[in-house]
């Protein structure tokens, strides 16, 4: 199953949205625009977490609305700033997945979030270079 998931996180398009500009990500690649977007706002590191469908099992829209919820004030809690991001696999039959891009944390901090809410993995990235999965599990 690891190796279906690896694929499919793969292959996943990770929308920021930025206000009047949206980004599309994808893991293991550089964005010249997204880069310069983060330098201008002073984000040094950052991570794309979602609490949506723990360990990947399907949950009700209301139910995974409910924990990106919890996740949302964990973030303000902890003092982040964040922008709504939003995972799009390439595969038609999953659905997209609402998630945080959280500015300036550390990787241990969004791997102590992401294991919290039960996930397989997170992206990261340190000082703009090419976006890492991170296992969790």
């Amino acid at each position: 199953m690891i190796d279906f998931l690896h694929k499919a996180y793969m292959e996943t398009t990770y929308k920021v949205f930025c206000g009047d500009q949206n980004f599309n990500l994808k893991i293991d690649s550089y964005n010249t625009e997204f880069n310069k977007w983060c330098i201008e706002k002073d984000i040094n590191s950052w991570a794309i977490i979602t609490a949506f469908n723990p360990f990947s099992q399907e949950f009700t829209k209301n139910k995974n609305e409910e924990l990106n919820y919890r996740l949302k004030e964990l973030i303000l809690k902890s003092g982040f700033s964040f922008n709504d991001a939003k995972g799009i696999p390439s595969d038609i039959n999953w659905d997209a997945e609402e998630s945080f891009f959280i500015h300036n944390i550390s990787l241990k901090k969004a791997q102590e979030l992401g294991v919290f809410f039960e996930q397989n993995a997170i992206v990261y990235a340190l000082n703009n270079n090419s976006k890492k999965l991170i296992w969790l599990v």
